[in-house]
């Protein structure tokens, strides 16, 4: 029986004796009994460039098109007011600077002013600090118990720090399902005064995606790989946001649809772990649907029997599947036998794929607790470096069954690198406008042919509270111009 009303939210906020800054009329009294339920999102455009507030307001505005009353926040949140938000929220998302523990809501007058919200550790269960405030403070399975979804969409969210483990606590105080990140994750560098229309790209672009994809009655874990796809599709890169980790407080916090709107509730759906199978011909298809496409171009998506959805080009060609993996068991594949099994299956099921593509990633990944899997990814070789094609392999290790696949492709026909790697250092220190951090500059085709040059400058932020500070700048390899520029 849920037991979590608005009302008692208010007194709990009394009891706290936090100064709010209350920025919607409160209107619990005239609702009816079954009101609607809140979405909030949090994105500003923080002053090293990283520009969040097209993720806050395309995740608001599907939001608003489910049924939530959908609020968005671009310009800086106070801690105070971010940590009532998710008090007051059925599905709450941040955008931005995070670390291990740590997600930043406002830039202050000095970082030591910065605000920001913490996992928070056993002892921290009151605000003690200006500008900061703990997940901890959350009464565990009361407060934030009718939360159905928080997105964490910043780097180093799933990892561990210093200040706590939002994963943990977030599952502790009842949370259905919590979206994080175990790796750096990237977002659009702007300058002062840049519309959020024209940033539509790397994370803004996922999250875009993201949007829509749970518009369509998806699950979350569904949504996730479908925007990661998108993603890869449009720039040939995913940016950090493939390393996405579901936890949460109901027995398959993956499965998590918002549509229709509601409240958290403890579901206990446990979808099956993917069978092996051999080509998507096997399966047993039992839904169709036309659905929109990266390009807006209509794509086929089939639900299968099997659990595994996937979808289909116009031509016919394989866009991407999505399976469960296994989370108990033996592993019974090694490495060896992982690549064997995934080679086997991208051959039978992706056209224009062979042997001579360059296996350029092979690792352990992780999405969801207790499983076991592979990532690969292969890339053509065209004039020494990776062409304008991918695709990529997840593979469980408990079953041998492919649980992810993509296959992408750019729009370059051809490679140009009249710019060497030290020319596209040169040009990537200029456009970023300081020669701090160490440098390193990776070559591919996918739109054009492009250096990526990755700059990291270590830590900054809040002592204590500190972030990731790396950018990454995209150079044309026939001209030195700057294509783009991204911000962990």
């Amino acid at each position: 029986m849920r037991y979590t009303t608005h009302g008692r939210r208010r007194r709990r906020r009394a009891l706290l004796a936090i100064p709010i800054a209350v920025v919607c009329a409160l209107t619990v009294g005239t609702l009816p009994a079954q009101a609607a339920v809140e979405e909030t999102s949090l994105g500003r455009r923080f002053n090293d460039g990283l520009d969040t507030r097209l993720s806050a307001t395309a995740f608001r505005d599907a939001a608003r098109s489910l049924g939530y009353t959908g609020t968005s926040y671009t310009a800086g949140r106070s801690a105070d007011d971010a940590w009532s938000d998710g008090l007051d929220s059925g599905v709450f998302a941040l955008f931005g600077h995070a670390n291990g523990g740590i997600f930043q809501t406002d830039e202050g007058p000095s970082d030591d002013q910065d605000a920001v919200l913490v996992a928070g550790r056993t002892q921290d269960v009151l605000p003690l600090y200006a500008n900061v405030r703990f997940f901890t403070e959350y009464l565990p399975y009361t407060d934030v118990d009718d939360m159905r979804l928080l997105i964490l969409a910043g780097c180093d969210t799933a990892q561990a720090g210093q200040l706590g483990d939002f994963n943990k606590v977030v599952v502790s105080r009842g949370v259905d399902s919590v979206i994080s990140f175990s790796d750096l994750v990237y977002y659009p560098a702007t300058a002062a005064g840049t519309s959020p229309s024209t940033t539509n790209y790397s994370g803004n672009y996922f999250w875009s995606r993201f949007s829509y994809h749970v518009t369509t009655g998806v699950t979350v874990s569904t949504a996730l790989a479908r925007a990661r796809t998108d993603l890869v599709a449009k720039e040939g890169s995913a940016g950090g946001w493939d390393r996405y980790v579901i936890r949460g407080a109901v027995a398959s916090p993956g499965a998590v649809k918002l549509q229709p709107a509601g409240e958290g509730e403890p579901w206990n759906s446990q979808p099956l772990a993917t069978p092996q199978f051999a080509t998507t011909a096997s399966l047993t298809p039992v839904n169709t649907t036309t659905m929109q496409g990266p390009a807006g171009e209509p794509l086929t998506t089939v639900q299968t029997a099997e659990g595994v959805d996937y979808r289909l080009a116009a031509d016919g060609s394989l866009v991407d599947l999505v399976g469960t993996p296994a989370t108990s068991g033996d592993v019974r594949l090694g490495a060896d036998e992982a690549r064997a099994a995934a080679k086997q299956f991208v051959q039978r099921n992706v056209a224009g794929w062979d042997a001579s593509w360059d296996l350029v990633a092979e690792q352990p990944v992780s999405h969801i607790e207790g499983d076991a899997l592979t990532l690969l990814t292969w890339r053509p070789v065209q004039d020494g470096h990776a062409g304008a094609r991918e695709v990529t392999v997840e593979i469980d290790r408990r079953t041998g069954a492919v649980t992810y696949l993509a296959s992408t492709q750019g729009t370059a026909s051809a490679t140009a690198f009249a710019i060497s790697r030290d020319e596209a250092i040169d040009a990537a220190r200029t456009a970023i406008g300081n020669d701090q951090g160490s440098t390193t500059a990776l070559a591919d085709t996918w739109n054009a042919s492009r250096w990526t040059v990755t700059v990291d400058r270590g830590l900054t932020g809040r002592p204590g509270a500190e972030v990731p500070d790396v950018e990454r700048v995209e150079i044309d390899a026939r001209t030195g111009d700057v294509l783009s520029r991204t911000k962990s």
